[in-house]
């Protein structure tokens, strides 16, 4: 049984800091002694978390430099460029790629650690074809702070659609939005609520980039704009109150937790049969969209060509088949998803960590 790790992740409210924290509260359960080193200022502003736990995590981060120990496994969640700096002589790699062609740098970064697990078989697979060692899959799980409620928040007779995350390229958030307000606009029976933001923008990029969603023209009464919502109390009760999810909607993920904790929740969720959704969405639990092509990843903003990282490519995706997919969401909007409900119980933190831990402890007969 594993005592003792170094933790080399990020704690925030962002994807990355959501499946560490996650990770801390299992090792915190288990009496794992650790020496957290954290990507960046830890902010905790997000979970409402026991008083102890948190007096572990302080613990944790306060005493890392006392308790670095090289014999000690490590245990880190990052992307590849900047794993290659390791604080013990082993260490084990979470980590998510989305693109389709992994490159000799990441590769290398890869076979540097003992041990990478990747959170999209499709990545392992990529990786694998391309000469990476020790890989594998592991799943991530349902963070149990998000749970089903009946808060439902707008009136019955209004099929409520949520669009969740970055805007991005590749989560298709601009053809989504416009999509959506080309079928839907100014029918009171319809409303979308966006929970977009992202935290490399400024005010003046995200203004452009609703400007551009809604064709320069004012926004339709019946498209609701949140501030980014601080907590994930806050984002439990959007979750509960949505009708249909289109946030799966993407051209590639590492896992797709918007989507994945939405289809877990009861809700319908439109969700591209790609990347790392293939692990979890099924057409008994998501309506699934299969993929016209591929198109090169560069974005301009976050993919850039000739880098030693993120090259390759995503799958494509038409304006017809997301308005094909939202009129079959339509038709078991109000109807629970009883098959997502069941992703809760196949897909738990337990799970994930029990898969690392056990890995950790094999290598260390």
């Amino acid at each position: 049984m594993i005592q003792r790790l170094n933790l080399h992740l990020p704690i925030s409210a962002l994807s990355l800091g959501q499946c560490s924290f996650n990770i801390l509260r299992e090792l915190y359960r288990r009496k794992v002694q650790c020496a957290l080193f954290p990507y960046g200022a830890p902010d905790l502003a997000a979970y409402k978390i026991d008083e102890q736990f948190g007096k572990w995590i302080e613990t944790c981060v306060n005493n890392r430099y006392k308790k670095v120990d090289r014999s000690v496994p490590t245990l880190a969640v990052w992307h590849l460029a900047e794993s290659q700096f390791k604080p013990s002589d082993r260490q084990y790699l979470l980590s998510f790629v989305e693109t389709d062609s992994p490159t000799d740098a990441e590769i290398n970064i890869a076979n540097q650690q003992d041990h990478t697990f990747f959170t999209s078989s499709w990545t392992v697979d990529n990786f694998q074809t391309y000469g990476a060692r020790n890989v594998s899959f592991v799943p991530l799980g349902l963070d149990e702070d998000f749970k089903p409620a009946n808060r439902r928040l707008i009136p019955d007779d209004q099929t409520h659609w949520i669009l969740v995350g970055k805007a991005e390229w590749r989560k298709n958030t601009e053809m989504i939005i416009k999509a959506w307000c080309a079928k839907y606009a100014g029918k009171k029976e319809h409303l979308l609520t966006l929970a977009v933001t992202n935290p490399f923008y400024k005010k003046d990029q995200m203004e452009a980039f609703y400007a551009r969603c809604f064709d320069g023209k004012p926004k339709p009464y019946n498209v609701n704009l949140l501030p980014h919502l601080k907590t994930n109390a806050e984002m439990n009760s959007l979750y509960n109150s949505a009708d249909v999810d289109l946030s799966g909607f993407s051209r590639s993920e590492g896992w797709g937790l918007p989507s994945f904790t939405a289809t877990a929740l009861g809700k319908w969720s439109i969700v591209t049969n790609v990347t790392a959704h293939k692990d979890w969405a099924t057409p008994e639990n998501a309506i699934l969209v299969e993929p016209v092509g591929m198109k090169p990843c560069y974005d301009g903003v976050f993919f850039h060509p000739n880098q030693p990282f993120n090259q390759g490519n995503f799958y494509d995706f038409t304006t017809d088949q997301l308005v094909a997919a939202m009129e079959k969401a339509e038709k078991v909007a109000r109807t629970p998803n009883l098959e997502g409900l069941k992703l809760a119980e196949k897909f738990t933190y337990k799970n994930t960590v029990d898969t690392i831990l056990a890995k950790i402890e094999t290598d260390s007969v």
